[in-house]
């Protein structure tokens, strides 16, 4: 579509579709409905086949802050390297299909910004939220700006990425996304930014975010681990004053080499694991559907122990459930 002439704005929010004809509308009117509307909503279309394209130039009519964006399928840090390469905002925020933000999340994320001048990107707490809108539980971090960063350094624990807000003189700085990095583009991404300045979540929940089961498959989980290991030696080398090219180069090849080696799993495994998590939190919580997806990970893994414990426990007498359907 064609990209309308504004002035520029304070906020360029990126967001990736594959195939998310489903979810787009509620992720689509969390953002539309921020009570700080001084933004754009680039939204990339990388390849999708359902209908996504086509639910898009029609909410791109309704609001002209969308601008859609259509690409031959490259993954979401391609997606990613096209939409931020338009954006015009003072700060770049990012935003994930299936997830939803908070009304407040943007103007409580440049609240923070304004006072915190040392923080490059900031993102803050969530909701998790089950396929059939369970709530699985919420997480917030109560630390420091300077906590959170060394967190990361230390054990990798980065940000989430799906509500970051980052400082686009920053974001610039460091040459936004590398499309070496097909996963974990966020982690190599936050590497790069603390060189630079801190890291921050807000001490609130800023968003829902929905948990597929089918996620990420099992082949690319183990190609996600390695680029995030690849990304600390990027990030490492550079801090020696070293060339990092050779860590790039493996990281290229990790990435699209379908010759790459990958750890032996199995897709049903990675599935069964999502959904006994699932199944523990609701466990946690004294939600009865926790059995539903016990049941799914044992039929996906019929001799696993653990998610045969775990039913079995769910029919303890002495456990409270309460009906939550």
């Amino acid at each position: 579509m064609e990209r309308p002439m504004n002035d520029d704005v304070t906020i360029s929010v990126v967001m990736g579709v594959y195939n998310g004809e489903r979810q787009l509308d509620a992720t689509i009117d969390s953002i539309l409905g921020q009570t700080f509307d001084d933004f754009e909503f680039i939204i990339v279309d990388d390849g999708s086949t359902d209908n996504s394209n086509d639910k898009l130039i029609d909410r791109a009519r309704e609001d002209r802050r969308i601008h859609v964006v259509r690409q031959q399928n490259g993954g979401l840090t391609s997606a990613l390297i096209t939409g931020s390469k338009l954006a015009r905002g003072t700060f770049l925020a990012r935003q994930d299909i299936g997830d939803v933000s908070k009304s407040t999340r943007f103007q409580q994320q440049l609240d923070f910004l304004k006072g915190h001048p040392d923080v490059v990107a900031v993102s803050g707490g969530y909701r998790r939220i089950g396929p059939e809108g369970e709530y699985l539980g919420e997480q917030c971090r109560h630390m420091t700006p300077r906590q959170v960063t060394d967190s990361f350094l230390s054990v990798g624990t980065g940000i989430p990425h799906t509500a970051a807000m980052i400082r686009m003189d920053a974001f610039r700085r460091v040459g936004g996304y590398r499309k070496q990095f097909r996963f974990a583009q966020d982690c190599d991404h936050w590497y790069r930014l603390c060189r630079h300045g801190l890291l921050a979540e807000i001490d609130d929940s800023l968003f829902d975010w929905g948990i597929d089961v089918g996620g990420i498959s099992a082949s690319n989980l183990f190609r996600q681990q390695r680029l995030a290991q690849l990304a600390r030696q990027s990030y490492d080398a550079c801090l020696k004053g070293d060339d990092d090219t050779s860590v790039l180069q493996q990281a290229n090849s990790v990435s699209w080499d379908d010759n790459s080696p990958v750890a032996p799993t199995d897709k049903s495994d990675t599935a069964a694991a999502a959904e006994l998590f699932i199944g523990s939190q609701l466990y946690s919580l004294g939600d009865l559907r926790c059995r539903h997806y016990f049941r799914r990970a044992i039929s996906r893994r019929p001799f696993w122990a653990k998610a045969w414990a775990k039913l079995m426990l769910s029919y303890l007498p002495n456990r409270r459930f309460s009906e939550n359907v």
